[in-house]
């Protein structure tokens, strides 16, 4: 008698032969058992009647004209479904964890298909596979001789089948050999093989963004006609094509490249190679990367592996692993039996994977354009940098294979990060760096063999798990900060160390602080772009702080938008209107002042940072920062009617941030992240001038600018090269370049006066926004290493840096009661906001500067809300606007009302 385990084999057996015989013409119904389950590296995917579960799913073959019954059975934590867009289906639906659901499917028509999970996103982890339906009599297709003629094929002619699925920047592969009814996981990337003279089937089939397939040296006929080509455009969202090529015809043996076509997803890793083999050679092709292979936990070490990182709209997860969660759960103290039972790893943003694994990113979550970047790698490290020209919504594919720790973001949205280590298994603890270089890694600013026990790489590290976990933000509603790192041994530059031990950071008490003491003028609005609330599943709201009384007023979600991570406001002539960016999305937004209620919702392009009007028209500019424009939505208007371009056509995005416009409204000025550059524009287009920043050096990153209220100088933060840019406003030459570290010693932490101002920890790490105060005398920089740094514009030198809360980012300026300018300064992860008075002796002496005080931005009993805050309260400050606007330029149009709140000086700051 046979065993339950060998009868199910023969089950199974049968049911694939049935699937991909070409003989199996008399049959017209078909039932499928299938699963859903995770696989070791938390991708999901579709198994077949106990199968291992594959990416793609199995492949199922039907005639036209048959039924398909599919049983599905959901074994993941997610709700899952089975859903086969193109052909006629009945029972549709989600599936919950545990349960059972069936689907019918009819083959009403010829062609190649999609199925897929239809589950918000979740599917571009895996959950998609292929239907075949062929014609049920006759030649299913034609391939293209060696000679130029066109020969038929029948199904018995197929010598080999590839099913290859383009979905983010990654090829998803399946052999499948019709004699021997095999179907066999290519996993990611791979190189299918054939024999020279085999005829081969190609089933292109793509999820998600679009994408163009291209196959060298070799031609097939365009679907349905005698067109010969050599390439084919898949369309966004789903689309397939098919395909029959004899393999080497007319070109020989060889390795022959397919890849998608558009330059940034080449680049992104999306390419691999056909190999055909001389006659007598055995075809065989060559496995990709497998979720199942040698990373950490992985069940199959012999083979590489495949980690995956969600790119994610979710605060701290932006770059979230697969199985961030179970590796969470797994590393608590609690977790008996885990092999990593008390590492305490609250980072949902690291993976471990073994030399010659690879690394997949995949944009399923977000709705925003993004790239995949290197921030910093081991030094000597294969294929780094890694980076994309363009961002797009697609994703990223590289394999490691230089132990050491790497650290991908996104240049867009430069703190998202995502940390994978290489370990190589024959040392004592996690390799930080290169053994091969004394455990050394190179950063994207040019700097290159730094030690990784060195003070700069610690103070990266502690940046990484403070951002990455919100259980070490700061939040003053709690009374406590208690930031703990994972317990991990790393071998470093000066040796094993526990990771825990190096970044140790001792728990202190928190309270928000003393209030200032004076009031300033109106309100603050500022975007809290990672508060949760109950009524959306996109994190941000915008919070509104009255400045006389220092009290949250109001909570601004728009949960009937799904407000997405709001970024940047501006105001209106009359101060009337909000105008916020969505940074995450492609969104802006119009939002009545007075009742925090929407007034539009606007399709303005991808990654939309930094709105500013320009000050003669009031018209609208929104930097575009996905793209490579300025939308332009004229005043009293709700729709874009143009992008200015910020690259000439033909190059590179600029990918522009946080712009300014001249207060004669004759210039807008912006920096561009994606071209390390300034572009000085017209305010009706056309580019007056662009200069290179940071020194020319790689990876500056300028993020935001500052201008002179009479427009005599720019300012521009560089984000990664710890610069600030001087130009003359009217021509855009270089002026100077401020070191703000100058002082500061990476290797040792040491400071000592390196810039001649007398003070030597005056110094900001990472600076982004960078306003001038409206009467001209300060740069205040929001450093996201923890300072704000006051330049005194007259000599353009650092004249004092005051602590500011981890992630400090945005800083713009307002007016004090009687007088003179608060400047705000918000932090991404901490909850309060920070009021600095850069003159508080009013006696023009900036190097006073001191802070004068703090506000919670957490809502209370007397907040007005249109949503219940349900996570994150008051996080994520990025964007701060002072209501009125008292900028030069801007402060002379505002109506009689706000102008009565502001001293003759407030009202001309740079006088007559």
């Amino acid at each position: 008698m046979l065993s339950l385990r060998e009868s199910v084999t023969i089950i199974v057996f049968a049911v694939i032969t049935l699937l991909i015989s070409p003989f199996a013409l008399a049959a017209t119904t078909h039932n499928i058992t299938l699963t859903a389950e995770t696989l070791p590296n938390g991708q999901i995917a579709y198994a077949m009647a106990g199968n291992e579960a594959v990416i793609p799913g199995p492949t199922l073959f039907v005639k036209e004209g048959d039924t398909v019954h599919v049983s599905l059975t959901n074994n993941t934590s997610n709700t899952v479904g089975f859903k086969v867009p193109d052909l006629a289906q009945s029972g549709s639906g989600q599936i919950n964890p545990g349960k059972t659901k069936s689907y019918k499917i009819k083959a009403n028509k010829t062609g190649s298909f999609v199925y897929h999970g239809n589950s918000n996103g979740k599917e571009l982890l895996g959950l998609f596979g292929a239907i075949i339906v062929d014609k049920a009599h006759g030649p299913i297709d034609s391939y293209v001789n060696g000679d130029g003629s066109i020969i038929p094929v029948k199904a018995n002619d197929i010598d080999k089948h590839f099913v290859l699925f383009m979905v983010g920047s990654t090829f998803w592969g399946t052999e499948i050999i019709p004699d021997v009814a095999h179907q066999k996981p290519l996993w990611a990337n791979p190189n299918p093989g054939a024999v020279e003279n085999d005829i081969v089937r190609f089933h292109i089939l793509s999820i998600g963004p679009g994408h163009t397939f291209h196959l060298h040296a070799h031609r097939w006929l365009k679907t349905g006609t005698s067109e010969v080509i050599d390439t084919k455009l898949l369309e966004e969202g789903i689309d397939t094509h098919s395909f029959t090529i004899k393999a080497g015809a007319g070109v020989g043996p060889g390795h022959w490249q397919y890849h998608c076509h558009l330059i940034a997803h080449m680049e992104a890793g999306m390419h691999g190679s056909f190999i055909v083999d001389p006659a007598g050679g055995d075809g065989a092709s060559l496995v990709g990367a497998s979720p199942y292979g040698n990373i950490l936990l992985g069940t199959k070490p012999n083979e590489p592996g495949v980690v995956t990182f969600e790119v994610s709209d979710e605060p701290a997860s932006w770059f979230r692993s697969a199985r961030g969660d179970a590796i969470v759960e797994l590393s608590k103290p609690s977790a008996a039996g885990s092999p990593l039972q008390g590492a305490d790893i609250k980072t949902r943003s690291l993976e471990v994977i073994s030399p010659g694994s690879s690394v997949n990113f995949i944009m399923s979550d977000t709705n925003g354009a993004h790239t995949i970047s290197s921030l910093l790698w081991p030094t000597g490290a294969q294929h780094m940098p890694f980076d994309q020209t363009s961002a797009y919504r697609g994703g990223g594919f590289v394999t490691l294979h230089t132990p050491g720790l790497y650290v991908f973001t996104c240049k867009v949205h430069p703190y998202m990060f995502g940390a994978v280590i290489v370990d190589d298994p024959d040392t004592e603890g996690l390799d930080l760096g290169n053994p091969q270089s004394n455990y050394t890694i190179d950063l994207v600013t040019g700097i290159k063999n730094l030690p990784t026990s060195s003070d700069l790489a610690v103070r990266l590290l502690k940046t990484f798990f403070i951002a990455t976990a919100p259980d070490n933000w700061q939040d003053y509603s709690s009374g406590q900060w208690n930031v703990t790192f994972p317990n991990l041994p790393l071998i470093t530059s000066g040796g094993v160390v526990n990771l825990s031990a190096l970044l140790n950071i001792n728990g202190q008490a928190l309270s928000v602080g003393p209030a200032p003491q004076k009031f300033g003028v109106g309100e603050v609005w500022i975007n809290t772009q990672f508060e949760k609330t109950a009524g959306k599943y996109k994190p941000g709201t915008s919070t509104v702080v009255d400045a006389t009384t220092w009290t949250v007023k109001r909570k601004v979600a728009l949960p009937q938008i799904n407000n997405n991570n709001p970024h940047n406001m501006w105001s209106n002539r009359d101060q009337s209107v909000i105008y916020q960016t969505q940074w995450f999305d492609n969104k802006f937004s119009m939002i009545e002042r007075e009742t925090g209620k929407l007034i539009k919702n606007i399709t303005v392009g991808y990654s939309p940072s930094h709105v500013v009007t320009i000050p003669t028209t009031d018209d609208i500019t929104i930097a575009i920062n996905g793209e490579n424009g300025i939308s332009v939505i004229p005043a009293g208007t709700t729709q874009v009617t143009k992008m200015m371009p910020t690259q000439d056509h033909g190059h590179i995005s600029a990918n522009p941030h946080g712009h300014w416009i001249s207060a004669d409204g004759s210039k807008i000025v912006t920096p561009n992240i994606n071209t390390h550059d300034i572009g000085i524009y017209g305010a009706s287009g056309g580019i007056h001038a662009r200069t290179p920043t940071g020194n020319n050096a790689p990876g500056a990153h300028p993020i935001a600018i500052g201008m002179m209220p009479d427009s005599s100088k720019i300012y521009a933060a560089n984000l990664l090269h710890h610069t600030l840019t001087v130009l003359n406003g009217e021509t855009g030459a270089l002026i100077k370049t401020i070191n703000l570290i100058a002082d500061y010693n990476p290797i040792t932490g040491a400071f000592t006066d390196g810039d001649e101002n007398n003070d030597p920890e005056a110094y900001g790490i990472l600076p982004i926004q960078s306003p001038v105060s409206p009467d001209g005398k300060a740069v205040v920089i929001a450093s996201t290493g923890g300072q704000i740094v006051i330049v005194d514009t007259a000599t353009d030198k650092i004249v004092k840096s005051l602590p500011c809360d981890p992630g400090c980012h945005g800083a713009n300026f307002g007016a004090k009661q009687g007088g003179g300018y608060y400047a705000y300064v918000t932090t991404k992860f901490g909850n309060r906001l920070t009021v600095v008075d850069i003159d508080p002796n009013g006696d023009g002496d900036i190097s006073k500067a001191e802070i004068a005080g703090y506000v919670s931005l957490v809502d209370n009993a007397g907040t007005a809300k249109d949503d219940m805050v349900s996570g994150l309260p008051g996080f994520g400050g990025q964007g701060v606007l002072a209501v009125p606007n008292v900028y030069n330029g801007w402060v002379q149009n505002l109506p009689a009302y706000w102008k009565e709140g502001l001293t003759t000086a407030q009202q001309n700051p740079i006088g007559d």
